[in-house]
């Protein structure tokens, strides 16, 4: 996963050269492009061990709710994703001219809520796509449209952290982040109990 973002970065980079005044929102965009595609590598497995071994069974077995082993696969992918964040945006900033240092708190909320939201609705539809049985690589595929707000969200939203000031539109982004992945997290719980019975 972190070399297949760190590969996209490098390419990016050296690929596509924009305004100085549009490059801070071409870079946001870049990073958060290659961690939609970097991401789709690692929750495309989450599930598919269960089904590949028979785990869903021996799950169904055991006293856990489906939302804990949910909650738990979220857990997981929320500490890859930011793990590979903490690669790519120093690499971004470097690469690509992003400038981090004005409000680095801001950009700390940003990749936590927009990580929250791309793990929350990758997991799901891992959930989902690892009982199909040409499910391999179709997780890319159905997160895509799902992820569109949470993308524009976090570019936008990441563009705005190297502005001189925060102002009102990036605290609108930041709720929709939120509201994203409390929707995603909410939904998660639910449904994949009767994912797991399908």
């Amino acid at each position: 996963m972190i070399l297949l973002g760190l590969s996209v970065a490098v390419t990016f980079s050296l690929s596509i050269r924009a305004a100085p005044d549009e490059q801070r929102h071409v870079a946001a965009a870049l990073l958060w492009l290659t961690t939609f595609l970097a991401a789709g590598a690692a929750l495309d497995r989450s599930f598919a061990a269960e089904h590949e071994c028979g785990g869903w069974d021996a799950l169904r077995l055991y006293p856990i709710s489906p939302a804990a082993v949910f909650l738990a696969k979220l857990a997981g992918n929320v500490v890859a994703l930011g793990a590979l964040q903490a690669i790519l945006v120093p690499a971004f900033a470097a690469l690509c001219g992003l400038p981090l240092a004005e409000h680095p708190w801001a950009l700390l909320v940003v990749v936590g809520l927009g990580n929250v939201g791309l793990a929350a609705a990758g997991t799901l539809l891992s959930a989902l796509s690892a009982g199909l049985r040409q499910g391999a690589g179709v997780l890319t595929l159905l997160m895509f449209p799902v992820a569109v707000p949470l993308l524009l969200a976090t570019i936008e939203a990441t563009s705005l952290c190297g502005a001189p000031e925060i102002g009102e539109p990036w605290w609108r982004w930041v709720e929709l982040l939120a509201l994203f992945a409390a929707v995603f997290v909410v939904a998660g719980t639910v449904l994949v109990g009767y994912l797991m019975e399908e």
